[in-house]
């Protein structure tokens, strides 16, 4: 069996071993925290002999749920066993164990985290013998917690308990596109012009109050603008609109389960005594609701442990409270505190830099980085005269540090041909550029495009937000809930075959009913949802891919987008796209989905109904993955430069980085230079962005520059100040 405390670090070590009573985690950057986290979900299981349905794992991203998925997964499968004997005491050992956490189910037919055991070894014994495999035998590797992100979690429970809240388990979720939507339908209700008022804003400070747990009634009392009072008229009526769709918006998810425990201390009780250990990855970056639903879970058996790092607190601007891990001992009296401060990415020239930067903040915690990996180049820090030559100077850079020696470096000043340099390039996807805001960008892609350097740029338009996606999800979504009002109008928007503003109207106003009056459809719209009717019956026995590619012929929508031009062939190629994902949730066998859907594992075993064969609950499946999915998730190791915002970096490394625009007004922003607490946040921000890098850290800051349609002229950055001049190599 695999030694959990292998290769931990002492503080690593303590991290894991330390099981009971409230213990929070300061983890610095590249501390191997994901490392503390899942060998801690194994030594829970596999040492201390916890229930996997005991154990409650929470992150922020889709990416590191699966990643900390497949870990424990692996720190959790066993060699097999030397001869039988052994395995049939390992095997009544599982049987037990999955007997004492599912209730209800007989002894010889356990079913453990949806894997395929249909039929698990009976106590008979010559028949019992032959039914040992080392398939079934790996049952116990297979068992996952609990394990998702915040929202992906609470959808799960609010699955189980949604009609406690006047919502059926089928509800779907509604996105920013869909919010907005909605809003401005009543914004038109109130005579409101939404040229006056923003859905967007508006939306932004619906979404501040769910995070902070206020409702509609309880705004009132926060009322200080002409665009909060106009939030204050549209916030109720928006939620009875959510409430008649049946849908949640991505903030009710959380806010809603904390509603769910308040209101019903039953069901409240069933979760703490469902999960007696609990697991909150990046703390710093929780919010109200938040902070809440996991002190509510953690009051019973109080074992939590939160991993964070209040340096890496840069989400403010969307409700995140770093306060939530400076306080926790506060909240959780009796606290241990552990630090890792051991950095295992970057060289100590950047470390150093790092703490010297972030040593100017008054509000955070005392730690300090370290490594063993040694001292490291110094740190680039170039003034270049503009944003274009900003740009081409990270490009040659790039070029130089690909080449593998001296000569061809020489050869590429003195000119190499393009054929040449192609084939010379270096692996792209070990540089990023991160700058402070997206229209930096721009001078970035046109360098890029000059110098044949191939690109990325993380937060640009995302696949599924590309209006074609958008068109074939609301058909899928409307297959799946009859009363998403907004797939709805989405979907008779779509296409030749859809609806007219007049019957949308006639639909809404009736709650939907008018589909069936046959007598008060025309037939456009009688034909619409017989299509879709005919699509609903299909999609419970056929495959999720076909079931787009039907949705696509049937609806007219593939007649429509293949018009003959370029970017028409390019949108179905979208859709196909679509399909291709819908396909991989299609194939998922009962193992690969544990891994897959890490939060519904511990689901699968206390709600028997459940199966991920049904092709409807596979749909439900596929969207909620649309729903949740996140930009960062999206990032794979092409040869590709990587673009992004140093928010978006968060999480990241690469053995290379530039970080650009490192002027007073850019980095730090302008508006937090006369703010204290959002000055320490952008100084925050560019910690984040140093321990980004592994091996080379280049700093640029320009002469002047073109922002915003405008020339500028700024001192270079107090954060360049910070550093030492002797970690730095100016140029």
């Amino acid at each position: 069996m695999l030694d959990i405390l292998k290769d931990l670090n002492e503080q690593q070590r303590q991290a894991v071993i330390c099981t009971e009573g409230p213990i929070l985690v300061l983890a610095g950057a590249g501390s191997g925290k994901t490392r503390a986290l899942t060998h801690r979900i194994a030594y829970l299981i596999r040492e201390k002999k916890i229930s996997p349905f005991n154990v409650l794992a929470v992150t922020f991203t889709n990416k590191a749920a699966q990643e900390m998925a497949s870990r424990v997964a692996d720190l959790l499968r066993t060699e097999e066993p030397k001869n039988r004997r052994t395995e049939e005491q390992k095997v009544d050992g599982i049987l037990r164990s999955a007997q004492e956490d599912i209730k209800g189910v007989q002894n010889d037919s356990i079913v453990d985290s949806r894997r395929s055991l249909s039929r698990a070894p009976t106590r008979g014994g010559n028949d019992r013998s032959e039914k040992l495999t080392a398939e079934s035998y790996k049952l116990e590797a297979i068992r996952l917690p609990w394990l998702g992100t915040f929202h992906s979690i609470c959808v799960r429970i609010l699955r189980r308990e949604a009609e406690h809240l006047g919502f059926s388990r089928s509800f779907v979720i509604y996105d920013e596109t869909d919010a907005k939507s909605v809003i401005k339908k009543i914004l038109k209700d109130l005579k409101l012009d939404p040229k006056d008022y923003k859905p967007e804003v508006i939306k932004y400070f619906i979404s501040g109050a769910k995070n902070e747990l206020i409702g509609p009634k309880e705004y009132r009392k926060y009322i200080n603008s002409p665009i909060e009072e106009v939030t204050y008229k549209v916030y109720e009526r928006y939620q009875k609109y959510l409430k008649e769709a049946n849908a949640f918006d991505f903030d009710d998810l959380i806010m809603q389960c904390v509603v769910l425990f308040e209101e019903n201390p039953n069901i409240l009780e069933h979760y703490q005594n469902m999960f007696k250990y609990i697991l909150i990855d990046e703390y710093q970056d929780t919010n109200q609701a938040q902070y809440m639903w996991t002190k509510m879970l953690a009051k019973k058996h109080k074992n939590i442990m939160v991993v964070g790092d209040d340096y890496q607190a840069i989400y403010g601007w969307r409700g995140a409270n770093f306060r939530n891990i400076l306080n926790f001992e506060k909240n959780f009296p009796g606290a241990k505190v552990i630090k890792l401060e051991q950095n295992y990415r970057s060289t100590e020239t950047i470390l150093n830099a790092a703490n010297e930067v972030i040593k100017f903040n008054r509000n955070k915690t005392d730690k300090a980085l370290w490594t063993e990996g040694g001292e490291g180049r110094p740190i680039t820090l170039y003034q270049a005269l503009n944003e274009k030559d900003e740009a081409e100077f990270i490009c040659q850079e790039i070029r130089s540090l690909g080449r593998p020696n001296k000569e061809k470096r020489i050869m590429n000043i003195e000119g190499l041909s393009i054929k040449e340099q192609l084939e010379t390039d270096p692996d792209y996807s070990k540089f990023a550029v991160l700058y402070r805001t997206n229209a930096q960008s721009r001078a970035l892609e046109e360098a890029c495009m000059r110098f044949d350097i191939p690109y990325r740029i993380v937060g640009g338009i995302q696949f599924y937000q590309r209006k074609e996606i958008k068109d074939i999800v609301s058909y899928l979504r409307l297959i799946q809930n009859p009363r998403d009002f907004e797939a709805l109008e989405r979907a008779a928007k779509a296409s030749p075959t859809g609806l007219g503003e007049k019957t949308l109207e006639k639909i809404r106003n009736s709650n939907i009913e008018i589909r069936n009056n046959t007598e008060i459809l025309n037939s456009k719209a009688q034909n619409f949802f017989r299509i879709i009717e005919e699509l609903r019956e299909q999609a419970r026995d056929i495959r999720l891919d076909d079931l787009i590619k039907m949705v696509a012929i049937k609806s007219g929508y593939k007649a429509w987008v293949l018009d003959g031009s370029i970017e028409g062939e390019g949108r179905w190629e979208n859709v196909l796209e679509l399909a291709t994902v819908a396909s991989q949730v299609q194939e998922i066998s009962n193992d690969e989905f544990l891994i897959s859907n890490p939060s519904r594992q511990s689901e699968a075993e206390a709600d028997q109904n459940s199966n991920p064969n049904d092709q409807m609950e596979k749909l439900t499946t596929f969207l909620e993955r649309v729903a949740l999915v996140q930009d960062t998730d999206s990032i794979k190791d092409d040869n590709a430069l990587t673009l992004m915002t140093l928010h978006s970096a968060k999480g990241l490394e690469f053995e290379t980085v530039f970080i650009v625009g490192m002027e007073e007004g850019i980095f730090p922003h302008s508006r937090s230079l006369d703010d204290e607490h959002q000055l320490e946040e952008e100084r925050r921000l560019c910690y984040v962005g140093i321990t980004r890098a592994k091996k080379n850290l280049y700093m640029l800051y320009a002469f002047e520059r073109n922002l915003y349609g405008r020339f500028q002229s700024n001192p270079v950055s107090r954060f360049v100040d910070h550093i030492p001049e002797g970690l730095l190599d100016k140029i």
